[in-house]
């Protein structure tokens, strides 16, 4: 997996699908042209807030599972996983998966405060 070339042709695709510019992305997240466009040629990654923000604005089923499969890939490199057995990978990510439904619970319980 190349995680630049996958990030960005998941990111060109969308903002096609979108039928928006580079331009209006870049606006919307309060950076520059020159820096959406590096994102967009797979010079650079951006930032884990930008993809976060990416996946708001484009409110896409296929580009926001690209976004989580390469979040994961990164996670996964960064914590030397590559390194575990099969076995030792599925007791992770089962204890990861528990984790994020907990956490989302708890984060829909501050929205039904509102």
């Amino acid at each position: 997996m190349n995680l630049l070339y996958d990030f960005s042709s998941a990111l060109l695709q969308a903002r096609q699908r979108k039928g928006a510019t580079q331009e209006q992305i870049a606006f919307s997240l309060d950076i520059s042209q020159a820096t959406y466009n590096a994102w967009e040629c797979g010079h650079r990654l951006c930032p884990y807030k930008h993809i976060i923000a990416l996946i708001s604005y484009f409110d896409d089923d296929q580009f926001t599972r690209q976004m989580l499969r390469i979040l994961l890939t990164l996670q996964h490199n960064m914590a030397g996983l590559n390194r575990k057995s099969p076995a030792e990978l599925t007791t992770y990510y089962q204890k990861l998966i528990t984790l994020l439904a907990a956490e989302c619970a708890e984060w829909l319980k501050t929205l039904d405060k509102r």
